[in-house]
């Protein structure tokens, strides 16, 4: 089970119980904590390499390069990794060489201590640049924790744009009431399409719920459509209660291959963004090391490590995404301060399904051939961004 997704759990159930929007991006998260591992020791080590399954370090570089090698040729994907390290400090070079080769990261010497904001504004810039992704964080700019020892900070940002196969014709965008988790209605648009769908309705009377899928465009390296590109598509699950949610939460980040074994197979969606502190969660799932001052073992990272050492303050992910009638656009970024196949019916075809998303829903960004979960949310009120 990818202990990455798991790690959703517990602060997306505590966005449900605020009524609080929730996005995460298990393969930033993953990516982040394999460049961390490339320079720790012990038990740090140890840790970090249970938690992502892996056998050494070796396979985590490996498994980053693999990822980087399936993710660049792809213009719908983008990924940016950097470590800024604060001018009191040096890499070292057994970790830098990894950072740079595996995991692809540009390493910069900033001055967190003296100019903080500063130091931000140009960490920030260097992921918008590299995902060519402007704007989509730019008013939830990556904030540095205020922890002087936390001085070495390994930011991973991937980001997806898409064009759904299938688009929305604007003028059925309409006003319509969502019912928040409190029964509270707020008018929102509502995207509307009344043709064939790929849909799906699981009647369970402990878990029922309904799914809708939207297929991107395979669009290739020139822009055109391509069969061999990857094929990304959005899933998104709708209790049949409204306070199902939480039901829904835990066996789509608990359970292996819940999320792409619910993907309809056959045929019969608001701009937010979310900020997380997954250390808890961490810690929680067993991974405890890093975040510990007296126990932390970064002595890789850096070649002058200062007398009091090195330790992860924050482990800080920052997601937003945006769909329209054209498609959808979504970023992550994480720093430390069974693929279905398709079979033709042998039944009738199903009698037409009502999908109205007018209370909280849940919904997966997937890699579908791969099934590869990139981003996971779910939305609590339409209405607010944050």
């Amino acid at each position: 089970m990818d202990q990455c997704l798991r790690v959703a759990l517990f602060p997306g159930m505590e966005a449900i119980a605020k009524q609080a929007n929730f996005l995460f991006s298990p393969m930033s998260l993953r990516a982040g904590l394999a460049l961390l591992g490339a320079g720790t020791h012990g038990t740090t080590l140890r840790q970090l390499l249970t938690f992502l399954d892996s056998e050494d370090t070796h396979h985590l570089d490996a498994a980053s390069a693999r990822l980087l090698a399936d993710v660049t040729p792809w213009p719908q994907l983008t990924f940016a990794a950097g470590v800024f390290v604060d001018r009191t400090l040096s890499l070292a070079p057994e970790f830098e060489s990894p950072a740079v080769s595996f995991h692809r990261a540009v390493t910069r010497s900033v001055d967190f201590k003296n100019r903080p904001v500063e130091s931000r504004a140009e960490v920030n810039d260097f992921i918008n640049r590299a995902t060519k992704v402007q704007g989509a964080l730019a008013q939830h700019p990556l904030q540095g924790p205020g922890r002087p020892r936390h001085q070495d900070r390994p930011r991973q940002r991937p980001a997806l744009q898409g064009e759904v196969a299938r688009r929305f014709d604007p003028s059925d965008t309409v006003p319509h009431d969502f019912f928040r988790r409190d029964g509270r209605p707020v008018r929102v648009p509502f995207l509307s399409d009344a043709g064939m769908q790929c849909a799906e309705s699981f009647d369970d009377p402990c878990l029922g719920f309904k799914v809708i899928q939207c297929f991107y465009k395979m669009v290739g390296r020139e822009g055109r459509l391509d069969p061999g590109a990857p094929c990304f598509c959005i899933l998104i699950f709708l209790p049949h209660g409204r306070d199902g949610l939480a039901d829904l939460l835990r066996p789509a980040v608990t359970q292996p291959d819940f999320v792409m074994q619910c993907a309809p197979r056959r045929e019969q969606v608001v701009c937010f963004s979310s900020g997380l502190d997954v250390v808890s969660a961490l810690c929680q799932l067993g991974l405890t090391a890093p975040f510990d001052e007296g126990v932390a073992d970064l002595s890789g990272m850096v070649s002058n490590m200062p007398p009091e050492g090195l330790y992860v303050s924050a482990v800080r992910q920052t997601c937003a995404v945006e769909v329209d009638e054209d498609g959808t656009e979504a970023v992550a970024a994480t720093y430390s301060a069974s693929s279905p196949t398709y079979s033709p019916p042998e039944n009738p075809p199903p009698p037409p399904m009502s999908f109205v998303a007018d209370h909280p829903f849940m919904f997966a960004i997937v890699e579908y051939e791969k099934a590869e979960v990139l981003f996971l949310g779910h939305v609590m009120d339409p209405s607010q961004e944050n």
